[in-house]
């Protein structure tokens, strides 16, 4: 017979959101019990210090841990770790894990997060292929890093960008292999891809656009890759990204509405009554922007959770934040909120060219979304902007960022 544990609050998943969540939870409920379920083998952690500031020497691995291990006691929350839903009776309130154990909750909230989209090639799932995510990613990539001298990167999104820099950083070789014609191109406009292309080839990464691998042999310490347009490659470790699918087939199986991720109100309850969802699953009414949207994005997982627990145990609190997203090349770091589409219509403002500047993402001259290169300490400012909504003038726009440099 299986074991039975019942709780007021029921957490799936083990990134910022759910930590959040507990945070959320006790603002309103101090005593209602919490069990945190986590697929991962830690509890919840910094995951963006993996493709920046670890690679440089400028945080080690202790800084990981949003909370040290006495917090969760202190809340009164329990935390299982490496274990696995694998169904969820939403109507009767209960879940089921690997293990046969039967959860039954009154709240429950879903924060799985998102999955790497795999590599379609031939011989893609060698142990040479790798995708950069978890903790265990970092911590295998740094045992190997000393017999590797050359990696390939493949895809154009955050971490293969952040990775070729921080790779190249640590002395080893590295071929990036993207199949648009520059990396980041859903964000970026072109007169801006390009030219971070070629400060990626500056630092010495060689660089191939408008290709992908399609086949992938292993011999011992090397390995051998073709690309759709015909080119030959060897290298010694494929490291993979190409964006992320957020994982709803639990929530699906269990019959809540679905659509690019799990569906919830401005408060972040689902089409159930009793389950809730936050942070990159989660497609949610963006007020400031007035959209419905998904975001990938720490310092959304961060505040969304924060918002859903407390809502959870009883707030009624609508969630209007305009969340942070940023990467960092090298010494190059990009800052950026609202509507960061390249779809759009694009301004760049420079202050020192090439590393210091503003990019406004336009819509009927309203500023849409900002992103900043090497200006720090201006994220207030950029959400200021965004939160106005009003029309302005290219002559506006270029007083904003003068007066603010």
């Amino acid at each position: 017979m299986s074991d039975t544990t019942r709780v007021r609050y029921c957490i799936v998943g083990g990134g910022y959101a759910a930590a959040a969540a507990i945070e959320g939870i006790r603002s309103r409920d101090p005593d209602g019990s919490i069990l945190l379920l986590s697929r991962e083998n830690h509890r919840p952690y910094r995951r963006p210090l993996l493709s920046k500031d670890l690679w440089y020497g400028e945080a080690a691995l202790e800084r990981l841990p949003l909370h040290p291990d006495e917090w969760y006691r202190e809340q009164r929350a329990e935390v299982r770790l490496r274990h696995e839903v694998v169904e969820l009776d939403a109507e009767n309130r209960r879940l089921w894990d690997t293990r046969g154990q039967v959860i039954e909750f009154e709240d429950l909230l879903l924060v799985t997060g998102c999955r790497p989209r795999r590599l379609q090639a031939e011989g893609a799932e060698s142990s040479s292929v790798r995708y950069f995510r978890d903790l265990e990613d970092y911590l295998d990539l740094e045992a190997r890093l000393d017999r590797l001298q050359h990696v390939t990167l493949v895809g154009g999104g955050f971490i293969s960008v952040e990775m070729a820099a921080a790779l190249r950083s640590r002395g080893k070789e590295v071929t990036y292999v993207l199949a648009d014609e520059y990396p980041l191109h859903r964000m970026l406009p072109r007169e801006l891809g390009l030219p971070l292309l070629d400060h990626l080839r500056e630092m010495g990464v060689e660089t191939v656009s408008g290709d992908t691998l399609t086949s992938i042999e292993e011999s011992p310490g090397l390995v051998h890759a073709r690309t759709l347009l015909g080119n030959e490659l060897d290298t010694q470790l494929v490291i993979v990204d190409q964006g992320s699918e957020p994982q709803v087939e639990l929530a699906e199986a269990a019959g809540l509405a679905i659509d690019d991720g799990i569906v919830v109100d401005e408060y972040g309850r689902t089409s159930n009554p009793h389950v809730w969802a936050a942070g990159d699953v989660a497609e949610f009414p963006y007020q400031a922007l007035g959209q419905i949207m998904r975001v990938e994005s720490s310092d959304h997982a961060d505040a969304h959770g924060r918002v859903v627990g407390a809502n959870m145990a009883g707030a009624q609190q609508a969630y209007d934040e305009l969340p942070l997203k940023w990467l960092r090349i090298g010494e190059l770091v990009f800052e950026g909120v609202g509507e960061l589409w390249a779809r759009l219509t694009t301004e760049i403002l420079w202050v020192e060219p090439g590393r210091e500047g503003v990019v406004f993402y336009l819509r009927d001259d309203v500023i849409r979304g900002v992103l900043m290169i090497g200006m720090r300490d201006r994220l207030e400012w950029a959400r200021s902007l965004v939160r106005e909504a009003r029309a302005t003038t290219a002559a506006e726009r270029s007083a904003l960022v003068t007066a603010k440099a």
